[in-house]
């Protein structure tokens, strides 16, 4: 998607391109409101179906907590990740039956106002996210818990993460919460809630950089946009390791390896995700602190950020 200033206004951003040449400044434009682009008949068209979707909670804990907001939105992409057609944004609310608490509302912008009497159309959600694909969040882990809590037939179906399978800091930028991406990208925007997020995400996806050990003299070849990057780290088979039975005293050791502690009640594990190709090395540091055998077990997207 080609960045579009058409809905600023012209004479701010003749002013704003000529600010723009100055090394010294740096440019920050609103993103354009959302919207559609269908084939001329209105039907999707034939390609892999991925819906990008995000939540605002009432709540870290999808038992204990409920959601407040949920927006969704049905994109198209070709074999190579090239974007097709997009749908509107899908969005709802949802009374939780209590107050908010005041933090929640400060991050969200939602009030108890706005909440009142809403309901997520159930059926509605099932049947957009049934017909996708893939299932897209900025953090995976978070959202997917959640939709599972609440449309658990959902259980079966692949998820990729945006936060965590595009290499962000290799593409030279820093950081990786989707607002401080936005700006890096020259973009921004002032709403925190979900269908503004997922807005953000699509327009994020779609932007572009060379690939960071691409030839310089054939750096256009290697650009792809985020998205393209994304689909090809969730449609590989990577290895999860878990190093059972780690003594406590290895904790710091695993750690600087890059291992992270999995508290979910049937496993409580450190473990690591590593592509097969780093398997026989990743058994030889093992051997080599003195740690028992890791177990292997390889993940796709269907198991992935669960």
């Amino acid at each position: 998607m080609k960045s579009s200033h058409h809905h600023l206004d012209p004479v701010s951003e003749a002013l704003a391109d000529r600010l723009a040449e100055y090394p010294d400044y740096r440019i920050l434009r609103a993103l354009p409101p959302p919207y559609a682009s269908m084939p001329v008949n209105g039907s999707p068209p034939e390609g892999r179906c991925i819906a990008l979707l995000d939540v605002e909670t009432t709540s870290l804990d999808p038992v204990a907590g409920s959601i407040i907001e949920l927006a969704i939105k049905l994109c198209w992409v070709d074999g190579h990740g090239n974007l097709l057609g997009h749908f509107p944004i899908f969005s709802w609310l949802q009374d939780p039956g209590h107050p908010l608490d005041e933090n929640i509302a400060q991050l969200t912008g939602l009030t108890n106002a706005n909440l009142a009497g809403k309901a997520i159309d159930d059926e509605a959600v099932n049947r957009l996210l049934d017909r996708a694909d893939l299932l897209v969040a900025h953090n995976a882990r978070f959202d997917l818990a959640w939709i599972l809590q609440r449309w658990p037939d959902l259980c079966e179906k692949p998820w990729a993460c945006s936060c965590t399978e595009i290499p962000w800091q290799s593409l030279g930028l820093e950081g990786r919460s989707q607002h401080h991406l936005l700006l890096q990208h020259g973009a921004f925007t002032t709403a925190h809630r979900a269908p503004a997020d997922v807005w953000a995400l699509f327009w994020l996806l779609q932007q572009s950089r060379s690939d960071p050990d691409s030839d310089q003299g054939d750096a256009a070849s290697a650009e792809r946009t985020h998205l393209q990057r994304m689909l090809a780290a969730s449609d590989r088979e990577t290895i999860r390791v878990d190093a059972v039975n780690a003594p406590f005293a290895k904790k710091n050791v695993l750690q600087a390896r890059g291992y992270s502690w999995d508290p979910h009640l049937l496993r409580k594990v450190w473990w690591r995700e590593v592509l097969p190709e780093a398997v026989e090395a990743e058994q030889l540091w093992f051997q080599r602190e003195g740690l028992p055998a890791p177990r292997l077990m390889p993940i796709t997207a269907h198991e992935r950020h669960r």
